[in-house]
């Protein structure tokens, strides 16, 4: 509760500031609700016992604060978790010489990806319910480093008859932690550098008028990831240092009233202190969507995520396991802010096998 008054606190104080010196200043957040249900009792996914039961949940509030001076742009985005857990997501501050050039630094999105760096932590900017497993952030058991603390270069140029936009970065290495003290995840280093080397990324994505509504990209990640002092040993694991390599590759492609989009990720771990050697998993997600009358869009979601669960150090202190989910929905838009989605989800993971169905109404603000 304390953690939420100060919070509303500093929504009030910047809301103040905002007009009383003139600036461009923005507030807007994005809020949601849904229920799942499934048909086993522990539904895995949904992280909570009593799944066939079915199960209301309170989604995040996102509230962000975007200030422009001139050439400088800030912006703040704090998300509150399950009603009571408050986490500065991404804290970014840029400025601008042209469009080709931008330099960003602080917490942000990392540069690998579509849907990484096209969709926060507002569910109303997606199509689906829930951002693809191997997507997840890192506090929700997600395998991949989505967010970096660091600097980070951006632009979009123009070279007849391509289109390029691009992202290049430097950051903290991220690593492997423990907040509950019974399972691990991935966390960006917020303060420090717990490795020897930064972490590098890019992410360059191709368009050209010639082929409308078509979009090529590619983008990579290299870091070294060590585990920390609160690290909880698993499967004999008690330490984790690897040197991390993804690559991956991605596409869009809109045309008319259907919409494409796929991403595949290469996933390569060097063990640097015990016997595993070198490992490399796989994860992608196709997602086709058509939309009737800018209201109703139906979707098909699938994905699939293969890791070396019982080889790579890395993954066995995740508890990552195997997962192939294919997805079929329907979102309404009441409106430009808000919608509703309906899903059933037939969900094949290396622990069980089952379906899930889900509701969410999401908003903007």
């Amino acid at each position: 509760m304390k953690r939420i008054i100060i919070l509303a606190s500093w929504i009030a104080v910047h809301c103040l500031i905002g007009v009383i010196d003139g600036n461009a200043f923005e507030f807007n957040g994005f809020a949601d609700a849904s229920f799942t249900k499934c048909t086993n009792d522990d539904c895995g996914a949904i992280g909570e016992e009593g799944g066939r039961n079915g199960n209301f949940t309170v989604g995040t509030l996102d509230l962000y604060v975007a200030h422009n001076m001139d050439k400088i742009d800030a912006l703040v985005e704090l998300v509150i978790e399950g009603g009571s857990i408050v986490d500065l997501e991404r804290m970014i501050l840029r400025y601008s010489f042209s469009d080709a050039l931008q330099i960003n630094m602080g917490r942000f999105h990392t540069p690998m990806g579509f849907w990484n760096t096209s969709f926060h932590h507002g569910v109303q900017l997606q199509t689906t319910i829930n951002r693809p497993e191997f997507l997840l952030f890192e506090d929700d058991g997600g395998i991949l480093p989505v967010h970096t603390v660091g600097l980070y270069l951006s632009g979009r140029t123009r070279r007849d008859p391509l289109i390029a936009e691009y992202g290049v970065m430097v950051g903290n290495g991220p690593r492997v932690t423990s907040e509950d003290e019974e399972s691990n995840l991935i966390s960006p280093n917020n303060v420090t550098d717990n490795t020897m080397g930064k972490s590098v990324a890019f992410n360059v994505t191709l368009s050209s008028p010639l082929v409308e509504g078509l979009k090529l990209g590619a983008q990579g990640h290299i870091a070294r990831i060590e585990s920390d002092s609160s690290f909880v040993p698993v499967n004999g694991i008690s330490a984790v240092d690897v040197d991390q390599t993804i690559i991956g590759a991605s596409i869009i492609y809109s045309t008319g009233n259907i919409d494409l989009m796929g991403e595949y990720f290469s996933i390569k771990d060097k063990d640097n202190i015990g016997s595993a050697g070198s490992n490399t998993s796989n994860a992608y997600y196709g997602l086709i969507s058509y939309t009737i009358a800018d209201r109703w869009i139906p979707y098909l979601l699938h994905e699939n995520m293969s890791v070396k669960s019982d080889k790579d150090p890395y993954f066995i202190a995740l508890g990552s396991t195997d997962v192939r989910k294919t997805t079929l929905g329907l979102r309404y838009n009441l409106s430009y802010r808000s919608s509703l989605k309906a899903e059933w989800r037939d969900v094949d993971r290396a622990d069980g096998k089952w379906n899930e169905y889900g509701f969410q109404w999401a908003i903007a603000f």
